[in-house]
């Protein structure tokens, strides 16, 4: 976990005090969600790492890690199944720190790849991956099952 300051983010684990500061992360990501509804999927989360970054007690951040064995390879896959930061603190290294802290995490698990998805649409974080060293690869197909 990073070490808190005036600059730079505390990344720390989610608590399920956290619940209403993520819906609200969740909503500018575009998957609104209320407090309850949040608190209710933090119990079922599993194995899965979910940080958020704190700046001054405010939760400005998210991310969450899925670690999964792999056909493909040898070692688990980790999927960074969730990231977001606070339009407001978009562009002070809050993204990075979540990343660096799931890269580590994946690390410590023993995973040989890190890995997203991203709509099409969010060309400011295509950008973003990219400068951190993640390459394009593909693109993602889904269907809603409800």
């Amino acid at each position: 976990m990073s070490a808190g300051g005036d600059s730079s983010p505390l990344i720390r684990d989610a608590r399920v005090d956290d619940a209403e500061a993520i819906a609200r992360l969740l909503g500018q990501l575009g998957y609104p969600a209320d407090a309850a509804t949040v608190a209710r999927r933090l119990e079922l989360l599993g194995d899965d790492r979910l940080v958020v970054a704190d700046v001054g007690g405010a939760v400005v951040g998210l991310a969450q890690l899925h670690v999964a064995q792999s056909l493909e390879y040898d070692r688990p896959a980790a999927k960074l199944a969730a990231i977001v930061v606070d339009e407001a603190q978009r562009g002070h290294g809050v993204g990075r720190a979540l990343v660096d802290a799931m890269e580590a995490e994946a690390r410590a698990r023993g995973c040989e790849l890190l890995y997203l998805t991203t709509a099409e649409r969010r060309a400011d974080a295509h950008a973003f991956y990219e400068r951190l060293g993640l390459e394009y690869t593909g693109r993602r197909y889904a269907k809603r099952l409800t």
